[in-house]
């Protein structure tokens, strides 16, 4: 089988695919990564073979321009700016991937959540599409579900005769463990979150047992919402005390505003977090699905400090399955934050719930297993009776 994988925006929406479309690859289909030009760089660095569609990198200045970054206030300037700045991106890589389906004519279509722009081409077309997700499903959430369905009204505007897919019987590929999970429209196919991240080198000190209690931080590498950076820039030096190294992963430019760190601080850049974090008793982030459901496949406790709406969704899944807590970005000054890690790693409820969720994602089908009924898969995807008509 050909099978095209549609993300856009960030590589991180592409990275919880990547083990379903190697293992396919393994099993012998064809796969290709459609994408953006924002995705493309992260995208290639994630090994597969890639079709940019769009020349459109504007997705990260839009979102600067959008972001209200007041504390306290609506984190955008305008209610619906995120679903029109995914709506843009769609329209933006319409005519590019509706051009790579009529040449490669692919067997079906997976692709990440806001990649609108293939729900539309694949309604177009009469073709096979699965959704897969990130983690918890935001499309089962009331915000979540209007973003979905304002997003379509803004391409359906702009696509005379747009007819989408039926929402309740979509399959939807999904990585998150149950007691995090309420899925929004559509039949779950479980699958085994495995972490992928950008190749890197591991420094040797990481296969080393480590030394003392060791902690984890991150706030990820989209870091345009609160003015000075995310509110764990200002508390990681409250969280080095004695008996407890620091681990920093963060980019360089994030490292280099930082000025001079404790002791207690190590940090990293360009190192896969999935290599850090076995050596950690707990971490402390921003919510990022990703790093989420990473820690969660270690087993370990998890702060999470959000600052958006999908951030803190999975920070409020994790505190309620009692492997974390969750603070928001109002909430997370350096004081609260100490608090909140030193909570997590002297109260071992926290710790032994980790090991029960792990079990559960554990326990999912593995992408190969996935991989090899996927034939069956797409045979029981539903495909419009209409299509539409222009411009697609």
């Amino acid at each position: 089988m050909r099978i095209l994988f549609v993300t856009s925006v960030s590589s991180s929406h592409l990275a919880p695919m990547v083990p379903l479309a190697w293992a396919l690859r393994a099993a012998g289909h064809d796969v290709r990564v459609a994408c953006d030009a924002d995705t493309a760089p992260g995208a290639l660095a994630l090994g597969l073979a890639v079709v940019r569609v769009s020349t459109d990198g504007g997705f990260a200045r839009r979102h600067r321009e959008n972001v209200r970054g007041i504390p306290g206030e609506p984190y955008y300037r305008e209610k619906d700016a995120l679903p029109r700045m995914f709506a843009e991106n769609a329209l933006a890589m319409l005519d590019g991937l509706a051009a790579l389906v009529d040449r490669w004519r692919p067997h079906a279509v997976v692709h990440e959540p806001v990649a609108f722009a293939a729900e539309a081409v694949a309604a177009a077309r009469g073709m096979p599409a699965l959704r897969h997700l990130w983690g918890p499903d935001a499309f089962g959430t009331p915000h979540g579900a209007w973003l979905r369905e304002r997003a379509r009204e803004l391409v359906t505007a702009e696509v005379p005769g747009s007819v989408w897919p039926p929402s309740a019987r979509e399959l939807v590929i999904d990585p998150c463990p149950a007691p995090m999970q309420r899925l929004g429209p559509g039949e779950e196919v479980p699958i085994r979150f495995v972490p992928v991240d950008r190749p890197g080198t591991v420094p040797a000190w990481l296969l080393d047992p480590p030394e003392r209690e060791r902690i984890c931080v991150t706030w990820g590498t989209f870091t345009d919402g609160m003015p000075g950076g995310h509110p764990l820039m200002r508390a990681v030096r409250r969280l080095s005390r004695p008996g407890t190294e620091v681990v920093l992963v963060a980019r360089l430019e994030d490292l280099a505003r930082l000025g001079e760190l404790p002791d207690g601080v190590r940090t990293v850049s360009g190192v896969p977090l999935h290599a850090v974090l076995p050596s950690c008793t707990a971490v402390v982030h921003h919510g990022g699905a990703n790093t989420a459901l990473g820690a969660v496949a270690r087993g370990l406790p998890q702060l999470v400090v959000s600052d958006t709406f999908e951030r803190a969704l999975n920070g409020g899944r994790l505190a309620e399955a009692g492997v974390g807590l969750h603070l928001g970005s109002q909430d997370a000054d350096p004081d609260a934050v100490e608090a909140a890690a030193r909570q997590l790693v002297t109260d071992d409820r926290y710790a032994r719930a980790a090991a029960a969720l792990q079990d559960q994602a554990l326990n999912r089908p593995s992408p190969a297993q996935v991989a090899s009924g996927f034939e069956e898969l797409v045979a029981r995807c539903p495909v419009p009776v209409e299509s539409i008509t222009e411009g697609a």
